[in-house]
């Protein structure tokens, strides 16, 4: 949610990158209905399975906008008629992303308990991510926030690598995640 309402608040130009980071996710959500159906269907350990769709999603989102953007740019230089027949295009990619979205969630809804809750999740994701893009919010404030965000993540880094440098931490990792253990064990000393 973040990155989209950061992304779609952030625009100063705002119809152009908007639209291109409309169509951008209203055509990811072609490949990826199917992909993250195969994906809960055959990963036998789920964070896995949601890191590499979380991955696959986000580069599919930036590179489809790319695209997007690169299409309503291409259409905006070209002469009344060909430009009309881009339009046209756009929207119809716009569609066609909007009716696969539709069609997945009338598949999830079919489904179990929990087809419907990731749906009502991402529906609510959404949601909550226009509505933040759509309230202004003031200078000083983002400035704050912004120098806010860097010293909370200095904190919670330093917090967690003199955290895992604990005897007890290390014995519960290589008991919990034997995977990451290694890699944590690096990073803590």
């Amino acid at each position: 949610m973040a990155p989209l309402s950061a992304a779609l608040a952030g625009s100063t130009q705002t119809s152009r990158f908007r639209q291109a980071l409309t169509v951008g996710v209203l055509l990811a959500g072609l490949p990826l209905l199917p992909f993250a159906a195969l994906l809960k269907t055959s990963t036998h350990h789920r964070p896995l399975g949601g890191v590499t769709f979380a991955v696959i999603a986000g580069l599919l989102v930036v590179g489809l906008s790319l695209v997007g953007a690169r299409l309503i740019t291409w259409a905006g230089a070209q002469r009344a008629r060909l430009r009309a027949l881009a339009r046209f295009g756009i929207i119809a990619l716009a569609a066609l992303g909007a009716t696969a979205m539709l069609l997945g969630l009338m598949q999830a809804l079919k489904g179990g308990s929990a087809f419907r809750s990731g749906i009502f999740d991402a529906l609510r994701v959404l949601g909550l991510a226009t509505l933040a893009a759509r309230v202004p919010v003031p200078e000083g404030l983002l400035r704050r926030a912004r120098g806010f965000g860097l010293a909370a993540w200095i904190a919670v880094v330093t917090v967690g690598v003199c955290l895992g440098r604990a005897p007890a931490m290390q014995a519960e990792l290589a008991a919990r995640s034997p995977v990451l253990h290694w890699p944590l064990l690096w990073l803590g000393g």
